[in-house]
């Protein structure tokens, strides 16, 4: 939810109903994005701002694109996914003072001051380096299970490989404070 103004401090999902197989959950840490990047690159990064919108996913347009298989979830599209935000591309945590990287494949779209065909080379660089295996642990549900994150400094992504299955989840999400 990083094109609110104000994105989620954390998120807590709650396993009503899993597939016999799949549908588990990626958690990437992005402290340790951060910390295994180069001085160089954690200095230039240091000083810039990252623009981001729903526009991808939830956009006037992005209806026409989705997948139209059966889905339980329900998408509300318009003109108001359009507005960007911008926030510093490394953030600093409110609570713990520690640096992470604050980009994301989804709803960054390119850094200030600059076209998306610009930014995206770098913007891929981060985006494959904030999901490396090193970083990341993979959640297993079960009915029943709890899980919360600081979306502050983790990035999440449900895998989508239980094909014909269901997968309900009950979310609560937590607002957070403007990226610094």
């Amino acid at each position: 939810m990083s094109y609110l103004e104000r994105p989620s401090l954390g998120s807590v999902l709650y396993a009503r109903e899993v597939p016999e197989h799949g549908g588990d959950t990626m958690f990437a840490s992005q402290y340790l994005a951060y910390d295994t990047l180069s001085d160089g690159m954690k200095a230039m990064l240091g000083g810039m701002t990252a623009i981001h919108s729903a526009r991808r996913p939830y956009g006037v347009d992005a209806a026409r694109r989705l997948d139209p298989s059966p889905s339980s979830m329900t998408f509300r599209f318009g003109g108001e996914a359009h507005a960007e935000r911008e926030h510093p591309v490394i953030r600093t945590h409110v609570e713990t003072g520690r640096k992470s990287l604050y980009v994301n494949g989804t709803f960054t779209v390119r850094f200030k001051d600059m076209t998306e065909e610009e930014s995206a080379p770098l913007l891929n660089y981060l985006w494959q380096h904030a999901v490396r295996p090193e970083f990341t642990c993979r959640f297993r549900w079960r009915k029943g299970s709890v899980a919360f994150w600081d979306n502050r400094c983790v990035q999440h992504n449900a895998i989508n490989d239980y094909h014909g299955q269901r997968r309900v989840m009950h979310r609560v999400t937590i607002e957070g404070e403007r990226p610094v």
